[in-house]
């Protein structure tokens, strides 16, 4: 029996890098029917940055190999805020957020300012 990519597995590129797997999920008919290769997709999120991306399960099962007894990692739990989560990331990444600072609205003209004159 084929074993799938499953949820929170993490698998490795053959070029070294890792992944987490997000998701598995058919695609579309109208895109099944004329090409059964792309009739799986994997969704899922490189560990060194957190990008998310998806590719056909063929070219995935080609290009990754599964990490046998590493640790399940899954992203946020259900219910809450989707996205990147820096606290998803091995305990050797260093996360830094950068922060902007908020806008500031310059004040109401008031009856002195040069508009009114125009």
């Amino acid at each position: 029996m084929r074993e799938y990519p499953q949820r929170g597995e993490r698998w490795q590129h053959s070029q070294g890098w890792t992944v987490t797997v997000l998701r598995l999920s058919a695609a579309p008919f109208s895109v099944a029917s004329v090409n059964p290769e792309f009739s799986h997709e994997v969704l899922y999120r490189y560990d060194s940055d957190g990008q998310v991306t998806s590719s056909p399960l063929a070219w995935f099962e080609e290009n990754y190999t599964r990490l046998v007894g590493a640790p399940r990692r899954f992203s946020a739990p259900t219910g809450g805020s989707s996205g990147f989560s820096p606290f998803n990331l091995h305990p050797t990444v260093k996360y830094e957020r950068w922060r902007e600072r908020p806008a500031r609205h310059p004040a109401e003209p008031d009856a002195s300012h040069y508009s009114n004159y125009l």
